[in-house]
């Protein structure tokens, strides 16, 4: 059942200022024009953004991504820092260039700077929130402001490990919600239709090279564009989109960026685990999520069932269908991912509000502002075990390394026992998932086998070990961090031939293990061979190239 809607009611602000007698101040009257109103609300969202992210700052790291970006920022930072040749990743580059800006801009001191990220991702909350306030208010006047409140409490009514991290789904919101409201902006001022449609391609690039799910808000941009502009409209915002991609691409590498970012994820996304681990992770994540915005689900639900899908929502519906799709790539299901559902999900429940005569919205934000209350005091008594045992692995390390800067290799999924200790990884590949395979996200009881050819990891890692031995250096420390995983070194052959052969044991950990470098030598002849058998497919394709040339 498709509704139509009456056309949206609008005010000079997001609220209506009283009449005023003529003795009022001065003061007061610049208080209550629109350009104050929007202070004031911007004042509020940063007060509740900062009270649902407090315990952002309890902790150094929250998940291990955070530790990859912090190791990936002080590796771009030294003088041969290029994404994708100094550090690897799957995802595309801006978030990690902007850590190292951070990093940069107000001092490496480890972290001291990490405070600056987790004041930043606040920020970037606030003017998440502020941009769909303005697509809510566009929509629905005045209400438009529960939209960014919704958003704000619910943002933080995930695992803490999730809710709290300055992580790549944060950071991409602001450049989602600004191409959907550039697009809409389109539709409004025809006059300047076709620059606001290249701005919301701009935008949406911009998403996509925070992280590459941010991608699928191109749906109701290209749609907005074709609805308004029809190819004109899509000749604007499919090039605008694009060009963005491909110069980012050009500057870090061509090859490596397509490679990473999209072509070489295949083993990743198909890394999939049991069919009931995946589902117990996307009912799990789904209904925390979920409960965190009961009342904006139930607020949706209901107008949907009595009034059907309004044909003005539109591409709201198909912001949000996107967005069930980015979160499902992979069918990994974390988290942190769902944060990307959030803004379509607000703005429907603020307009379930306008069209139901605002009854129930303090119901609404009650029940919001008690479960992100809830999630609040769950954050601040989250368990520390991990991260106060990398703590104490750090130290080990620091120890071990006679308190110098040297190249290390930390045999586990986070990273961030690296930049917590203060050593520089051996290997541009800075988990030991990128090295044997394993995906987080996917099967837990075993690793696929290890391929060796010129874009194995395996055999990346070995050709930075030659090129670390080159300069004089040498991959000094082994951490062993994968105590009771599938990818223990024990079970990989190379990594035990490694361990076994060319490192010798020098402190444990609880249940993690440094190792000391004892025979360069013989770690260069290691390196060698991991190369050569990698280079073997090329050479005999060369060789038989050689012997029988082709006919042209």
């Amino acid at each position: 059942m498709v509704a139509t809607d009456a056309p949206p009611r609008s005010g000079p602000g997001l609220a209506e200022p009283p009449d005023e007698p003529p003795e009022t101040s001065w003061f007061r009257r610049m208080w209550d024009t629109p350009q104050a109103s929007w202070t004031r609300v911007i004042l509020l969202f940063l007060a509740v953004a900062t009270i649902t992210h407090l315990p952002a700052f309890s902790r150094t790291f929250w998940n291990p991504d955070e530790g990859f970006l912090a190791t990936q920022a002080r590796a771009l930072n030294t003088e041969d820092g290029q994404f994708y040749q100094i550090i690897v990743d799957r995802k595309p580059p801006l978030l990690p260039y902007l850590y190292a800006w951070v990093f940069k801009l107000f001092g490496d001191h480890g972290l001291s700077t990490v405070v600056v990220i987790r004041a930043l991702a606040i920020v970037v909350h606030v003017i998440t929130a502020v941009l769909i306030t303005q697509i809510a208010k566009r929509r629905f006047g005045r209400h438009g402001v529960w939209a960014g409140l919704l958003y704000l409490l619910g943002s933080a009514g995930m695992a803490p490990e999730d809710s709290q991290a300055a992580s790549f789904e944060v950071f991409m919101l602001p450049w989602t919600c600004a191409a959907f409201l550039l697009a809409d902006s389109a539709r409004r001022r025809r006059a300047r239709a076709v620059p606001l449609l290249a701005g919301a391609g701009v935008a949406a690039a911009l998403a996509t090279l925070t992280k590459q799910t941010a991608g699928v808000t191109m749906l109701p941009v290209m749609w907005r564009a074709w609805k308004d502009k029809r190819w004109k409209g899509l000749a604007t915002v499919i090039p605008a989109f694009a060009l963005p991609i491909l110069g980012v691409a050009l500057w870090v590498g061509f090859g490596d960026f397509f490679f990473w970012v999209f072509t070489g994820n295949s083993e990743y996304l198909t890394s999939l685990g049991s069919f009931s681990t995946i589902m117990a992770r996307l009912w799990g994540n789904l209904g925390i999520f979920s409960g965190a915005s009961a009342a904006a689900f139930l607020a949706i639900m209901y107008m949907t069932a009595r009034n059907g899908i309004f044909k003005a929502d539109a591409d709201l519906w198909l912001w949000l269908a996107g967005a069930a799709i980015g979160v499902s790539s992979g069918f990994h299901f974390f988290g942190h991912y769902f944060l990307q559902m959030l803004p379509p999900i607000v703005i429907l429940a603020t307009g379930a509000l306008h069209r139901n005569g605002s009854r129930l919205r303090w119901t609404m934000l009650g029940v919001t502002a008690i479960t992100a209350t809830l999630f609040l005091t769950l954050a601040f008594t989250w368990p520390r075990t991990n991260k106060e045992h990398n703590w104490e692995v750090a130290q080990a390390v620091q120890k071990a390394a006679d308190g110098r800067a040297l190249p290390i290799i930390v045999w586990g999924m986070d990273p961030s026992i690296y930049f917590m200790s203060g050593q520089i990884p051996a290997s541009r590949f800075i988990t030991a998932g990128f090295l044997s395979g394993f995906a987080g996200g996917g099967e837990q009881d075993k690793v696929p086998e290890i391929v060796y050819d010129p874009n194995s990891p395996m055999v990346g890692m070995a050709q930075d070990f030659l090129n670390l031995l080159r300069k004089g250096q040498a991959p000094k420390l082994f951490v062993d961090d994968s105590w009771g995983k599938p990818y223990q070194p024990k079970d990989i052959a190379v990594i035990d031939d490694l361990l076994t052969n060319y490192y010798t044991f020098v402190r444990g950990v609880d249940h993690t293990f440094v190792y000391e470098l004892k025979d360069r030598d013989g770690l260069r002849v290691w390196a060698q061979t991991i190369v050569d058998k990698g280079m073997q497919d090329v050479w005999n394709k060369n060789q038989w190239d050689f012997i029988n040339p082709g006919d042209d």
